[in-house]
């Protein structure tokens, strides 16, 4: 059976905590397969109970560069948990040092510890929102220090809208729960895409889930309006017990407001290990 630990993909590991512990702190650098560089790579996580002890580590000539420092998610369900990486890249000469990452809301978790990257690789810092308690348009943010001395403090962001009203896309069910499946097995849930625009529209994948954890089909990219189309995912058999959290991320192409990410989860066998993911591009 084959390791999540090994997959490079989207799910993000989450250590496992007695009550009220703070979880475990990691290092390690990173290796990324350079024929697949869209996927995201496992990382753990840890829900923030307070904020991080400062490291004290000198400032040197690693430099991060992230792809991004801003995500929209669009429109989620109330309620839904979806998740996100910002990937980022040593563009220096020296290791590059992660001291700290801080979400600035309790509804915001991603990974904790001290994060190595080597020159030339790269990695990411992973966001998940809990959608909760909140209603129309947010937006939030993780504080990122490093040890670049060109640029040591920086603010990953991102946004959504709790059940949008001009959304385009209409999905059904609003959530892609696995619920539990046996280990060694397969798994397909199927989400029904309906076009509610007046006019035809072409739906693009913006993130989905790696392809060595779930494959991802859509059945039909163009839809007339008031046609419906699906989108497959299909959870492989080669992974380890746990419990998993992703999401897919869906648009209508050219057309504002459309976006939609759908949150995917569930729990394979006993589910004594947790894991989760964000998609890959």
């Amino acid at each position: 059976m084959k390791s999540i630990k090994a997959i490079i993909g989207t799910f993000i590991l989450a250590s496992m905590t007695a009550a009220g512990a703070w979880g475990q702190t990691t290092t390690e650098t990173i290796k990324i397969d350079p024929s697949k560089p869209d996927q995201i790579k496992p990382i753990e996580k840890t829900i923030y109970k307070q904020p991080q002890a400062a490291t004290e580590i000198p400032l040197g000539d690693g430099r991060i560069a992230f792809e991004e420092t801003t995500f929209d998610f669009g429109s989620i369900a109330k309620g839904s948990k979806v998740t996100h990486n910002f990937w980022f890249e040593n563009k220096g000469t020296d290791t590059l040092i992660v001291t700290k990452i801080t979400p600035t809301c309790g509804c915001t978790s991603t990974r904790k510890g001290i994060i190595t990257v080597a020159p030339q690789e790269r990695t990411s810092i992973d966001a998940i929102f809990d959608s909760g308690k909140f209603n129309g348009k947010v937006t939030k943010s993780i504080k990122v220090e490093c040890n670049d001395a060109v640029n040591p403090y920086l603010d990953l962001r991102f946004k959504a809208t709790i059940n949008n009203p001009l959304q385009t896309i209409e999905y059904s069910p609003l959530m892609a729960d696995f619920q539990n499946v046996p280990p060694g097995k397969k798994s397909t849930i199927k989400i029904t895409l309906t076009n509610i625009d007046k006019t035809e529209t072409k739906i693009k994948i913006v993130e989905k889930p790696a392809a060595e954890f779930i494959k991802t089909t859509l059945k039909s990219e163009s839809l007339a309006p008031g046609a419906t189309t699906q989108i497959e995912l299909t959870l492989l058999s080669n992974l380890e017990p746990g419990t998993f959290l992703s999401s897919i991320t869906l648009e209508a192409e050219g057309k504002p407001d459309s976006r939609i990410t759908i949150p995917i989860s569930g729990t394979i066998g006993n589910g004594s290990a947790e894991f989760g993911d964000q998609s890959n591009k």
